[in-house]
C-alpha cells in the first residue's frame, strides 16, 4: 500500500517510526510539517528518521506530489486544510474522542475540563472539519494531577497502536472502509487558542490556576502574566496555605519564600517556582518585593 503521511508534532513522528518498524507493507511518502507555536515540532527528529530509513519526504511549503501516486492519505496531527483529496482516501487521526471536542487543541482544552478520558478517532475527510463518518477510535483513561507534555507523549502511543491497528484493518477488509456517521446530538467544539488564552486569571482558585499552568506547558510556550509591563512565562508554581488577608488584591506579592514570590490568587495562594522572561532567562528572584502580576 502507497501512503502519503502528512505528519506534525510528536503524534505525527510516533505513527511514522511505528508503521516502519512494526512492518515492510507501506511504501511511505511525508510531507512534515513545522510549527513555531511549540518548543519541539519533532520535524528535524522525523527527517533525520526519513533519511535513516530512506524515506521520501518534503516540507509542507516545499511539497509536490501527484494524488494518483497513493492509495491513502493519512493526517495526523495536521493543522492545515488539505484540498483537491477524495474524501475516501483521506483518513484523518483527531486526538478527542468525536464526536466530542471536534476542532483545535482538543486535548488541551479536554484537560482544562478534567475530563476523565481523552483518545484518538480515525475519520474520513469531510467537508466540515471533524465532521466525517468514524472508522476507528481508541480512548485513554487521565489522572490528575498531570501536565500536557506527559499526555502528548501516551497519546503519541495511541496514535501509533491506532494507525497499525486501522491499516491492518483495511487490509484484510476487516472494517467498514464507510464508516459510521457522528452522532451530531452529542457533537461539541473546541475553539483555538491564542496568546490571550494562555493569560493566568489571578481571580480563579490557586488549584484552578496550578492546573491550568500544568495543561498548557511545554511543549507549548506556557501560560503568562505580565509583570511591570513585560511578558514572562509561568511553567512551575505550588500551592501554598492560604492566609487571611484584610485587602484581598489577585496578583499582588504578599511573601517572598526560597527566592520565590508567592501570589495572592482569588482564593489561596501560588508559590512561583519557574518564571521566565520572552528569551526564556529565568525572573528569580525579583528585583521588587512590590510587584504585581496581571
Amino acid at each position: 500500500m502507497k501512503l502519503l503521511i502528512f505528519s506534525l508534532g510528536e503524534k505525527g513522528f510516533s505513527v511514522i517510526k511505528a508503521l516502519v518498524e512494526s512492518t515492510s507493507a507501506y511504501s511511505i511518502y511525508c510531507v512534515i510539517g513545522q510549527d513555531c507555536g511549540v518548543d519541539e515540532d519533532y520535524s528535524s527528529k522525523l527527517i533525520e528518521f526519513c533519511n535513516q530509513h530512506k524515506i521520501r519526504y518534503s516540507l509542507r511549503k516545499n511539497a509536490v506530489y501527484t494524488k494518483d501516486d497513493f492509495d491513502l492519505f493519512l493526517a495526523i496531527g495536521w493543522r492545515w486544510i488539505i484540498q483537491d483529496l477524495p474524501e475516501s482516501n483521506l483518513i484523518v487521526f483527531h486526538d478527542s474522542l468525536l464526536p466530542k471536542y471536534r476542532g483545535f487543541a482538543p486535548l488541551v482544552n479536554a484537560l482544562i475540563n478534567k475530563e476523565q478520558k481523552v483518545g484518538v478517532t480515525a475519520l474520513l475527510g469531510a467537508k466540515e472539519y471533524d465532521k466525517g463518518n468514524i472508522l476507528l477510535q481508541k480512548s485513554l483513561d487521565v489522572t490528575y494531577p498531570t501536565n500536557i507534555e506527559r499526555e502528548i507523549h501516551r497519546i503519541s502511543v495511541v496514535y501509533a497502536s491506532l494507525a497499525i491497528e486501522l491499516l491492518e484493518k483495511l487490509n484484510i477488509n476487516a472494517i467498514n472502509r464507510i464508516g459510521n456517521p457522528q452522532n451530531e446530538m452529542e457533537a461539541t467544539y473546541s475553539l483555538w487558542r491564542d496568546e490571550e488564552d494562555y493569560r493566568i486569571d489571578w481571580r480563579d482558585d490557586a488549584m484552578d490556576i496550578e492546573h491550568f499552568i500544568n495543561c498548557v506547558g511545554r511543549p507549548y510556550h506556557g501560560a503568562s502574566a505580565m509583570l511591570h509591563g513585560d511578558l514572562v512565562r509561568i511553567s512551575k508554581v505550588q500551592v501554598i496555605e492560604d492566609v487571611k488577608i484584610e485587602n484581598r488584591t489577585p496578583g499582588k506579592v504578599i511573601f517572598i519564600q526560597e527566592d520565590s514570590p508567592v501570589v495572592v490568587c482569588g482564593k489561596g495562594l501560588l508559590k512561583l517556582v519557574e518564571v521566565q522572561d520572552e528569551y526564556g532567562e529565568s525572573m528569580l528572584p525579583l528585583k521588587n518585593f512590590r510587584s504585581r502580576f496581571n
